[in-house]
Parts: C-alpha cells; sequence; structure tokens
C-alpha cells in the first residue's frame, strides 16, 4: 500500500511538474510591405489596454523613418500611428525629431522622446518629447527645445515613466540621468521641465567624452513608489571598447522630486551575460514581479532574459524562448537576430519583443500550450479554483480548443472587477494561473471566463 501511495505522489509530481506554465513564442507581427524599407523597430511599451506601441528609428541607419507604430493584442499586422518623415518633422531644417530615442506608456497616454536635428540648433546638441493624449495624433503636447519647457540642452536617451507621471530619461551629458515631471499637480518644476537636481548622478561606466557610450534605456517598476528612496530603477548603457564597460545600472538614493542624490551601481551576474557590448539599445523593462528584463542586441547574446535583482547581483531565472539564443536555444522559439526591447501586457501574461534586423515584432504567452499536451483540449472549460475556501492564494485553470482573446477577470460581491488575470490573445492549450488576493477583505469573489467561445463565472471564498 505504501509502494502505491509512493508511486501516486511521484505520477502527480510528475504531472505537475511538466503542467508548470512558461513562457511561448506564439507568433511574429509584421510591418506592412509598403514600408519595410523604412521601418527599424527599436523601443516599445504597452499602454494600459493592452495596446503596443513600436517606435522606428533613424538611431542606426540613417534610411530609416522616424514613425509610432501600434498593434491591438490580436493583429498580425503593425498599424502607422504617425510618420515624421512624411508630415515634415523629422529630416528638415524646421522639424524637431531627427532621431527618436525613446518611449514609454502612462496609462493610456504615450510619451516619445528624440533629439532635434544639429543642423537646426547647432551648436547645441538638444532634444524634445511629446505627448499623445490616449495616443491621439490631435491630442499632442510639445515640450523641450524650440517649445515649452526646460532641461532640455542634451540629448535624451530611452524613457520610462512612473505610476506619479514622473519621466525618468537617461542623458548624453556627462552620461547622466533626468526627471521630466508630467504631473497636473505638481506646479514647480512645471509640467513637461526637468526636476532640477544639485548635482547629477553619473552612469557607472562614466563619460567616454565621445557619446558612443552611453545609457541607451531606462526602466521602473510599474507599481515601484518613487518617492521612497530605496525603491530602485534601471538603465542599460552599450560599451565603447576598450576604455569604457557597458552593462546595467541600478539607481538609489532619491527620489521623483529629488533626484539629485541618485547614484548607480553596476549590475553583476554570475556569468558575464550583463557585460553588454557596443550595440544598441539594449532595451530593458521591469515586469509586474519587479524582474529585470534585458534584450541581448548583438551577435553573441540574441536573447531576452529575466533577472531578479538582490541588489546589485543579478541572477538569470527566466528567458523568452529563442532559435539563436547563445545561452539557451529553443528550436520552437521565435527567430531572433538582434532583439532590440521587450514589452509586457498589464497582466504579464503576454510580451513583446522588437527585432531590429527582421523588421518584426515577436509575441509571446505565459501559460501551457497545446505542445505541452499530448491532445489539444477538446472542449472549452473553466475549472474550479483550488484550493476553495483559500488562504493566502488560489489556482484557477482553464482550457480553450482553439486560439482566441482570453480575458479572466476577479470581482467582488459587488460585481466590481478587483484583479485582472488574463487579458489578450491565447493559443489552444491548458492554463494555470494563480490568484493572491493581497489586501482584499475575505469574502466571496467570482471570477470569470470570457472568449470567443463564451463566457463563464464561478465563485470562490477568501478566508483570512
Amino acid at each position: 500500500m505504501k509502494t502505491i501511495f509512493t508511486n501516486l505522489i511521484l505520477i502527480l509530481s510528475t504531472t505537475l511538474l511538466f503542467a508548470q506554465p512558461r513562457w511561448h513564442y506564439q507568433r511574429t507581427i509584421t510591418f506592412p510591405d509598403s514600408d519595410t524599407a523604412f521601418v527599424r523597430p527599436y523601443l516599445c511599451a504597452v499602454d494600459a489596454n493592452g495596446r503596443l506601441y513600436v517606435i522606428s528609428s533613424k538611431i542606426v541607419d540613417v534610411n530609416a523613418r522616424n514613425a509610432i507604430w501600434y498593434a491591438e493584442p490580436g493583429d498580425l499586422v503593425m498599424k502607422k500611428m504617425i510618420d515624421y518623415h512624411l508630415n515634415g518633422d523629422s529630416d528638415t531644417l524646421t522639424g524637431n525629431l531627427y532621431i527618436l530615442r525613446g518611449i514609454a506608456c502612462l496609462k493610456n497616454d504615450v510619451i516619445i522622446n528624440g533629439s532635434v536635428p544639429f543642423p537646426r540648433s547647432r551648436p547645441n546638441t538638444v532634444a524634445t518629447q511629446y505627448y499623445y493624449k490616449n495616443g491621439d495624433t490631435i491630442q499632442v503636447e510639445k515640450y523641450g527645445f524650440y517649445h515649452t519647457g526646460s532641461g532640455y540642452g542634451t540629448y535624451i536617451h530611452g524613457l520610462s515613466v512612473s505610476r506619479d507621471s514622473f519621466a525618468f530619461t537617461g542623458i548624453g551629458f556627462q552620461s547622466s540621468v533626468r526627471l521630466y515631471n508630467f504631473t497636473k499637480s505638481v506646479t514647480t518644476p512645471a509640467r513637461g521641465s526637468y526636476v532640477p537636481p544639485p548635482t547629477y548622478g553619473q552612469e557607472p561606466g562614466g563619460h567616454d567624452g565621445t557619446g558612443l557610450s552611453v545609457i541607451r534605456d531606462v526602466a521602473v517598476r510599474p507599481n515601484g513608489d518613487y518617492n521612497n528612496p530605496e525603491t530602485p530603477w534601471y538603465s542599460s548603457r552599450n560599451s565603447n571598447p576598450p576604455a569604457i564597460s557597458g552593462g546595467i545600472a541600478v539607481w538609489t538614493g532619491g527620489t521623483q522630486l529629488s533626484p539629485g542624490t541618485y547614484t548607480g551601481a553596476r549590475v553583476v551576474d554570475g556569468q558575464a551575460l550583463l557585460a553588454l557590448d557596443r550595440s544598441i539599445p539594449y532595451g530593458i523593462t521591469v515586469d509586474n514581479n519587479n524582474r529585470l528584463w534585458v534584450a541581448g542586441t548583438d551577435s553573441l547574446r540574441r536573447w531576452v532574459v529575466g533577472f531578479e535583482l538582490i541588489g546589485s547581483f543579478a541572477l538569470d531565472v527566466d528567458e523568452l524562448p529563442s532559435q539563436n539564443s547563445s545561452r539557451n536555444p529553443d528550436p520552437n522559439g521565435a527567430p531572433m537576430i538582434a532583439p532590440a526591447d521587450v514589452a509586457f501586457s498589464p497582466d504579464g501574461s503576454t510580451a513583446y519583443v522588437t527585432d531590429l534586423f527582421k523588421k518584426c515584432v515577436y509575441k509571446f504567452v505565459f501559460g501551457t500550450s497545446a505542445d505541452d499536451n499530448t491532445t489539444i483540449p477538446k472542449e472549452f472549460n473553466l475549472h474550479q479554483n483550488y484550493p476553495n475556501p483559500f488562504n493566502p492564494e488560489t489556482h484557477i485553470s482553464f482550457t480553450l480548443p482553439k486560439g482566441t482573446n482570453t480575458k479572466l477577470i476577479v470581482t467582488n460581491s459587488l460585481g466590481e472587477v478587483v484583479h485582472t488575470l488574463v487579458n489578450g490573445y491565447l493559443i489552444a492549450g491548458t492554463y494555470h494561473y494563480t490568484f493572491r488576493p493581497g489586501n482584499l477583505p475575505s469574502g466571496i469573489y467570482y471570477y470569470t471566463l470570457t472568449t470567443d467561445f463564451g463566457k463563464i463565472t464561478k465563485k470562490m471564498v477568501y478566508m483570512k
């Protein structure tokens, strides 16, 4: 009897092991054939509704066009939001965007930054930022040199926005950092102006004097409290060998209203994955679990890896599947050649990677795909959560017979949404998600799965 019980536990453990969710490459999102000659996908961001935005930039190819593209969760082809070459705002002596250098989303708003054409501003190297309300090209606010706001007398690289509407950037001047205020309530400094610090924290690699080795991208924690000086944020920097060593820096010690005391420390890892080379941009982002994800753009990497950080030490804990990864090649992964940046959907279940050279975007989903099962599920089903009642967490699983737009939400007894577990396109397969109510009160909750096949709701009980 004991042997039978032991074998049963072994079989169950093995089944659970192989049923664990992981990242799967789902598809490639392309650009229209008519535009591939001008598109160079660079940095990217996702808004609160799951819409993906990608900037095309002239930063590595003078024949490229500065433009913004977008895709809804189910799209197969990118759509053009604006092409600055066509509207005269690029490559002209009256234009403001010679090179696009950063993009971020604040809820459903889109912010981009870039450098002003040098012939227009000579002998100065100056910058600009555009703020698009709800991603609308008509509702645009323009900041920077020749516009409103202050603190744009240098090139700005990369962009990430805190939940309190402060934009974090890297700047070319002294390879340093700069923050900009985009709140409505803080009037000093004025909206769109930089937050003046007494001194600027310098990237740990120092200033190389050429501008070839500078901060290229930045990332903040999505829900980070940047009024707390212990909340870290991050920057990536390329190299200008042999004098300057590129890599990731972690910044702490300041606040978004008083950034002058921010200091950067070089992040190290046991495999030297983060000793970055001369390529750009080495895009970075932080997911909902506060993991730092880095896109390895050069020929020795070709991966997108997630890291857990303990202070300035990084432990690689996850990777988006890539056929060409120098670390962990996956024949079923994306055919990455030059992954430039990575962004996640609001619920963290979907990841997007831009490829600078292949001129496309790769889409990944998190879960148990059809490839992990001996057969594709035959029916659409939402299972009862386990355990139930539960504390501190419970597990929810469902099956999809075909790919579909999928939304899994948790509501309270009043019908108010308290958490969204999934909101995006999923391929056929069996999926498992964990719900942690955190500070929610004890009581009855409902979880609802909505797909193209229909809607299913089930009840669960949380007991503190």
